[in-house]
């Protein structure tokens, strides 16, 4: 079964500079605690390499991901190793401001075990995605 988790937040901050701060997996991640253990393994042709986790108290979710070129203010990535998702960063115009969404799908196998899991996991990710929207705009906003 699979599931997508998806949170948006206005942010006070123009599109021309909100954009290249989410595009960027080297000024993104780390200012996201969330996503914990990212680390850069390395650059590809269709992209970069990185371990990326998403951390919830004991429960990891994540693994090696590749992330593509950016497209315009979009980031995306898929999992080539580790649980099996797909990650992305979207930033629009909103106004004075621009809008953040983040859309996080994930899968598990096995009847009953995957219906249990996502179930828990969707509330999870959730939070841990509407954590995260949080953290970036406080930064693009407070910090930048």
């Amino acid at each position: 079964m699979t599931q997508t988790v998806t949170v948006s937040r206005h942010v006070n901050c123009p599109l021309a500079t909100s954009g290249p701060f989410i595009t960027d997996p080297h000024s993104l991640l780390p200012q996201v605690s969330t996503f914990s253990r990212c680390r850069f393994v390395k650059a590809r042709d269709d992209g970069e390499l990185w371990d990326v986790y998403l951390d919830s108290g004991t429960i990891q979710l994540g693994g090696r991901v590749l992330i593509t070129p950016p497209t315009g203010s979009l980031l995306k990535w898929r999992a080539v190793q580790g649980t099996r998702h797909s990650f992305a960063a979207l930033v629009e115009p909103d106004g004075d401001g621009s809008r953040l969404t983040l859309a996080l799908t994930f899968s598990t196998t096995g009847l009953g075990i995957a219906r249990l899991s996502e179930w828990l996991g969707r509330g999870l990710v959730a939070r841990n995605l509407e954590a995260a929207a949080e953290e970036i705009r406080h930064f693009l906003e407070f910090e930048r």
